[in-house]
């Protein structure tokens, strides 16, 4: 069996994975992704990249390819219900999550790396650093990355804080089909938004609701759903809105779930990155950046410890924890602010949207964070 003692073992091949392990061989420092599924694979769900990650991305020689199969909407509207606030300018790359990590999965592969697939994680020996997995194959590593995802095992065993997943008190319709828009548009609603954007040159467009319910459907990120049944659940809206779906071979609902924010996402030999250390609601399009950031931190850190990986616990704790809980925080007050019921709120709301630059200001606030600067700072 290889001997991946002098490697980082990467569990989990997402955003997260993938990325962290481009941004370590660049570095010089060897990884071996362990995923469970038996191929690289994401469902086609949008996602829409913001000026904090793409710079990392560019920084990796990621970005340029990712751009050509995507789309750089020029401007964002924003809408309550069926009339318009205001629209401003955008930065964005938008696209979909199965094109992200095909991407950096190729450039990963490109730079020497290698992914073991049907290996799911079983449990893991923090002494010898051993990485145990259900088809009976284990390895010893140098420093393990925990990767996998929301429900991640390794932090449920190894972070005595962790808290189990829980439903956040929002629900989400999905589907991608066809549309001539060029623009990112909201719409806003009693308990509910919407948001759609093109994901391609070819004209495919994400389409994602978001309702306030107390009712959990299940937290499946596949479980198919009735155009009939997302059109009661936003009957406030022109049905005009919905006619992407028309196209889009299915329509998904899913139930989307939090965790409670981590005091700490290091412990022996142990770094958690992305979903698995700080998973949060949607409602700023920073899940995936908030990975890549973690990602590309990790790393550049590693690199200028000469992998010393306890010294580089500290540092990215020093950097991430306070960042992540912020943007985590964040999304969950713009849930909040998206949804606004009492008429009076919903006026003062869209007259702030409409008349001030309060949109850009916590756009910028978000998308002009440096990694480097705060490395360097530290």
């Amino acid at each position: 069996m290889t001997d991946y003692s002098s490697h980082i073992g990467i569990i989990g091949g997402g955003i997260a994975g993938l990325t962290a392990g481009c941004a370590l061989r660049l570095q010089g420092i060897e990884t071996v992704v362990f995923e469970r599924a038996h191929e690289i694979s994401e469902y086609g769900a949008g996602i829409s990249i913001s000026p904090n990650a793409l710079r990392l991305l560019k920084k990796l020689d990621i970005k340029d390819e990712l751009i050509k199969s995507s789309f750089i909407p020029k401007s964002a509207v924003f809408n309550h219900l069926n009339k318009k606030l205001r629209d401003i300018h955008t930065e964005v790359v938008t696209s979909s999550r199965q094109k992200l990590i095909q991407v950096i999965y190729n450039k990963y592969i490109e730079l020497g790396g290698e992914v073991i697939f049907e290996h799911e994680y079983v449990n893991l020996n923090q002494d010898t650093c051993e990485i145990s997995f259900n088809n009976g194959h284990s390895y010893v590593v140098k420093h393990i990355l925990a990767c996998d995802g929301i429900r991640s095992s390794i932090r449920q065993q190894y972070f005595s804080s962790s808290g189990e997943p829980v439903y956040s008190g929002y629900s989400a319709w999905r589907g991608i089909g066809l549309s001539s828009s060029k623009q990112v548009q909201f719409y806003f609603g009693p308990g509910s938004h919407i948001v759609s954007y093109p994901i391609d040159d070819e004209g495919r467009t994400s389409f994602v609701g978001v309702i306030k319910t107390k009712e959990s459907a299940g937290d499946s990120w596949k479980m198919k759903g009735s155009k009939a049944d997302l059109l009661e659940d936003f009957k406030n809206y022109d049905e005009n809105v919905f006619s992407i779906l028309d196209s889009s071979a299915d329509i998904y609902k899913w139930d989307i779930y939090v965790r409670p924010p981590l005091k700490s996402m290091c412990t022996k030999n142990i770094t958690l990155l992305g979903d698995a250390a700080h998973p949060m609601v949607p409602f700023l399009g920073q899940g995936g950046c908030m990975a890549i950031e973690d990602a590309y931190t990790f790393a550049a850190l590693a690199g200028r410890s000469s992998s010393d990986y306890k010294n580089t616990q500290i540092l990215y704790q020093k950097i991430r924890l306070k960042r992540n809980n912020k943007i985590h925080a964040t999304s969950m007050m713009q849930g909040k602010l998206n949804h606004i019921e009492n008429s009076v709120l919903v006026f003062l709301r869209n007259l702030i949207l409409k008349y001030t630059p309060i949109i850009s200001i916590r756009l910028r606030g978000i998308w002009d964070y440096d990694v480097d600067e705060e490395i360097k700072q530290l």
